[in-house]
């Protein structure tokens, strides 16, 4: 399916507004979140009648195997969890890097992303540095963040791509700048899965997760977490549940192995609503070109940077065309960045205010009609 054609009709907020924040929250197609209502109203009239547990493992199994086709990994190496915000920190309280050790992030990263460490670190000693990008973020890159990393590195924990700023890092490079130097990448891939390929098993990463709720177009309650094999071999993680053992219906209460897979991750039960809709999302997503994807939304990107450009703003996002995908932030010199936003989206020109900025955030269900839009009414608000 070609992006320029697929039917907007499936996305029928865009009727109504002009919708330039996919990194907040996706718009969700009817086919995606249909099936889970429906799950919920036929568990709320039924109960368990139309539920066996074999119901239960292929809601998980479904959203699995689509994460995992989607990532370019193994079935087995993929948890679903409920959030990335849960998976990363099962993953940092099973490393609790101490004293002497050293976190690798930036200052423009979500704060999921880092509070975990910094947690960690009262209790443990362990240093986070956090690489310097808002001060000058046309600078940012690979290099900055290899400033930073050395052999006392226990993880370098880093977005894919940016939330704020919108700049897109390479994994393999990143994976690379971390093996080299005998620590771990944490990749959030909460901004890129959905918008840009991502070959896990390629690039190397030790780990990879994402949310549901962004550019994959699914609902709130669910990530998909990967860990490789050499990672996966060693995991042993810190939160253990009835789920979290390789036969969980035996439901015995003497302490038994956890899963092989990366299934042990999995030790409650979840919202499985959440599970069918991110399962649905990621077929729906898999149904275009990823590449014609980040094209379509780097194009989007590039008409909307100049334009802004043209109107005085000061981009914290690349101009290099390689550097990001479909986030644009801009500031506006002696004006509030955060009331512009606030403004456009009372004026039915949906975008984000962050730490000062404007952010916008283009998919492939947005087009060229949408960035006139959105500068038009700009117009109109810094007039």
């Amino acid at each position: 399916m070609s992006v320029l054609g697929l039917r907007r009709d499936d996305f029928p907020a865009l009727e109504r507004f002009t919708y330039l924040n996919t990194a907040s929250a996706g718009l969700v197609p009817a086919c995606v979140v249909g099936p889970a209502h429906e799950f919920e109203a036929e568990l709320a009239t039924a109960g368990t009648t139309g539920m066996d547990e074999d119901t239960e493992v292929g809601i998980l199994e479904d959203a699995r195997q689509a994460a995992a086709a989607l990532l370019g990994a193994h079935p087995d190496t993929v948890a679903i969890c409920t959030s990335f915000t849960e998976a990363l920190c099962q993953l940092a309280w099973w490393l609790r890097p101490g004293r002497g050790q050293n976190v690798v992030s930036t200052d423009v990263d979500f704060p999921s992303v880092t509070y975990p460490w910094h947690r960690i670190a009262e209790d443990t000693g362990c240093e986070v540095r956090l690489v310097g990008v808002l001060d000058d973020p046309g600078g940012f890159g690979i290099d900055k963040i290899a400033d930073q990393v050395d052999r006392s590195t226990a993880v370098i924990c880093i977005s894919h791509i940016q939330y704020l700023t919108g700049h897109r890092l390479d994994l393999a490079e990143l994976a690379a700048l971390a093996h080299d130097n005998g620590a771990l990448l944490i990749a959030d891939a909460t901004q890129s899965a959905g918008q840009v390929p991502i070959d896990v098993t390629a690039a190397g990463v030790d780990a990879l997760i994402t949310g549901s709720y962004k550019w994959l177009c699914s609902t709130f309650g669910a990530a998909a977490c990967y860990l490789s094999p050499a990672l996966l071999e060693d995991f042993r993680p810190p939160l253990a549940g009835w789920r979290s053992t390789e036969h969980p219906y035996s439901l015995d209460a003497r302490w038994k192995p956890p899963a092989a897979t990366a299934r042990r991750m999995e030790y409650s039960t979840m919202s499985y609503a959440a599970a069918i809709a991110l399962g649905r999302a990621i077929r729906y997503v898999s149904t275009l070109s990823l590449d014609e994807v980040a094209g379509h939304n780097a194009t989007l990107a590039g008409q909307l940077a100049d334009g802004l450009a043209e109107r005085g703003a000061r981009l914290l996002t690349p101009t290099d065309p390689r550097r990001r995908a479909g986030t644009v932030t801009a500031r506006f010199p002696g004006r509030d960045g955060e009331a512009i936003a606030t403004e456009l989206t009372r004026r039915g020109v949906i975008v984000s205010p962050r730490v000062g900025s404007t952010r916008f955030s283009m998919h492939f269900y947005n087009s060229g009609d949408d960035i006139g839009r959105a500068l038009a009414t700009l117009d109109e608000v810094l007039r």
